[in-house]
């Protein structure tokens, strides 16, 4: 079978979010409506520059290569939307050109704290490189133009063949990446490259299975980005799985759904591994619960709450829909994929990355071979996960290889038992005479190093029966045709958020979305009557604002006995400062007569 044949066996069904205006196309007609820049240093103020060095029509995808050079430490990259959209053009196009997308409210998912973290990322954006406002509508309406000129849906597609798998890699171009002017998301960029793996393996009878595929989301890695192909999570149409794309972002999914995602804000990444940190002593090593609360309030102000509406209920490409793919094979000879390094996009300068155009399939940002391009295995952290056809042969090896270290333990540990009965019998001559003290006590310390030693290898012994077992026995279900749990290898899985969590009244929508104004409001308000104290301003705003939160959420009884609770705590905190001598002794006294009556207990046996 040809690899375009092996592409298409197994090429994916994407569906889209109702409202999505972008999807996979070909790269000749963006690069034929883009123009070609250079973001370098001027020699005298070292300021970042921008130099055009192809007008619109100078681009192609066979002309890239060569008009695409730079200095090694200069920025290039593509522009699409030549100008934003504007004025009454712009409020035009909303009205009547734009696709309608309804949601609940975002901030109505989320705790007071993680909106005011919202908030203030929304304010960053005005500090920081970002795309301009209308650059989507822009970018819409030239998408819809060279549609209607070039209809149709493209895959760039590539076979590899690496570890015993092979490994069809689907690409995907996008015009526009909308997700925060569209649907309220992390970030805008013009352009955008998605991609999904599928990974075959052969079989027996020398015909290729799928067995795994990955898909690229949002801050996922390695294991994380697999499932295994008989999953029952992921949905399939024949052989052709399903992906669901995020609106706006295009990110994939398994499951259709909405998905809250938490972007951490990189000032506070510490304050919030800290706090990981701090729950796993106070899980794991002090084994008090799960300190969830504590949890929920740091990643309320370290993270950034967003949802990537990934629905299914929009458009749908792919086999068997009324919208087909059209493939395109793309390897190393193809010359806008090897020579071209810069980014397919605008180049904001965003100090963050998010608002940046991205590279295309082979290439990061700063010019370096994806892994997913050279690795595709260590990328999806399949590199130490054998074919099925190797998996017994390999077990069986590992067994041998278990069962034969076993055996030079055993000889080492009696070898090792044997010289400290030697060594023991030596010492203990050596305690005889006062006059040899010196060479007792490095003997003793050579004794206790052996002692060590051979403990280290008895220890590795143990462990060495108990894995031959375990291997034993999934030995012998892969024999009897068992796989086990296919989300075994997942250590952080993506989930939808369950529909009951996602819908709330239209009240509480309208108190999240202003909550954070009237909260800053009523500070501002409280400070310029200068009515009271800053302290007592503060605990006011505060209180109110949590009070409304309380009743709009059905969590007044909850925050009434927090507050009960927390009140209790201060006050016992100032009683104990008023009076820590009194309670002090009152302590020591408690103490005593615990301390006789345990030792008495046990003078009586009882």
């Amino acid at each position: 079978m040809s690899d375009l044949d092996l592409l298409r066996a197994y090429e994916p069904v994407v569906r889209f979010t109702q409202g999505e205006m972008f999807f996979p196309a070909a790269v000749d007609g963006y690069l034929e409506h883009a123009s070609l820049w250079n973001r370098t240093r001027t020699q005298d103020s070292g300021e970042w520059t921008a130099v055009l060095l192809a007008e619109v029509g100078e681009v192609t995808a066979d002309a890239l290569p060569q008009v695409a050079v730079a200095a090694p430490d200069d920025i290039l990259y593509l522009r699409f939307a030549q100008e934003p959209m504007q004025g009454l053009d712009y409020q035009r196009w909303r009205l009547q050109e734009k696709p309608q997308f309804h949601a609940p409210g975002r901030l109505s998912r989320v705790g007071l704290t993680s909106r005011l973290s919202a908030a203030l990322f929304s304010a960053s954006l005005l500090a920081r490189g970002k795309v301009p406002g209308g650059t989507a509508a822009a970018a819409q309406r030239q998408y819809v133009a060279i549609q209607e000129k070039r209809p149709g849906f493209v895959y760039y597609g590539r076979v590899v063949r690496q570890g015993g798998y092979v490994i069809l890699h689907y690409h995907f171009f996008y015009f526009m990446n909308d997700w925060r002017s569209s649907f309220f998301g992390v970030n805008d960029h013009e352009a955008d490259w998605e991609q999904i793996l599928i990974y075959l393996a052969e079989t027996p009878d020398g015909d290729c299975k799928p067995q795994w595929i990955a898909f690229a989301a949002h801050d996922y890695t390695g294991d994380d980005l697999r499932r295994r192909w008989d999953d029952p999570e992921i949905t399939k149409e024949g052989n052709h799985p399903v992906v669901y794309a995020g609106a706006g972002s295009h990110a994939a999914y398994f499951e259709r759904g909405e998905y809250i995602t938490q972007v951490a804000i990189e000032a506070m990444r510490p304050v919030l591994h800290g706090a990981y940190a701090f729950r796993r002593f106070w899980r794991d090593t002090l084994r008090q619960g799960d300190a969830e609360a504590l949890i929920k309030i740091v990643e309320g102000l370290t993270t950034i709450p967003f949802i990537d509406y990934a629905r299914g209920d929009g458009r749908a490409i792919g086999p068997g829909q009324a919208d087909t793919w059209t493939p395109a094979l793309i390897d190393d000879s193809v010359g806008w994929v090897d020579g071209y390094r810069g980014l397919w996009g605008l180049d904001t300068g965003d100090l963050l990355g998010g608002e940046r155009a991205p590279a295309g399939p082979k290439y990061t940002r700063d010019g370096a071979v994806r892994q997913s391009w050279y690795d595709p295995l260590g990328w999806s952290g399949l590199n130490k996960v054998a074919p099925p056809a190797q998996t017994v042969a390999r077990l069986e090896t590992q067994i041998a290889d278990l069962s034969e270290e076993a055996e030079r333990l055993d000889v080492k540990i009696a070898e090792g038992r044997n010289n400290l009965g030697k060594l023991e019998l030596e010492v203990e001559s050596l305690q005889a005479t006062a006059a040899l003290r010196k060479l007792l006590e490095a003997r003793t310390l050579d004794l206790s190093a052996q002692e060590r030693e051979v403990a280290a290898l008895t220890k590795r012994r143990v462990e060495i029966d108990e894995a031959l077992e375990a291997c034993r026995a999934y030995l012998a279900r892969l024999i009897a045709g068992e796989r086990g749990d296919p989300q075994a290898h997942v250590r952080h899985k993506s989930t939808p958020q369950p529909p009951s969590e996602a819908r709330s009244g239209r009240i509480a929508e309208v108190w999240a979305a202003a909550s954070t104004g009237i909260l800053l409001l009523l500070g501002v308000v409280l400070l310029a009557t200068g009515v009271a104290s800053p302290f007592f301003q503060i605990v006011l705003v505060v209180g109110t604002v949590a009070v409304v939160e309380a009743i709009l959420t059905r969590k007044l009884v909850k925050l009434l006995t927090n507050v009960t609770i927390v009140l209790a705590f201060l006050a016992s905190l100032v009683l104990l400062y008023e009076f820590f001598w009194q309670v002090s002794l009152v302590a020591v006294a408690v103490l005593a007569v615990v301390l006789i009556i345990d030792n008495l207990r046990e003078l009586t046996g009882h």
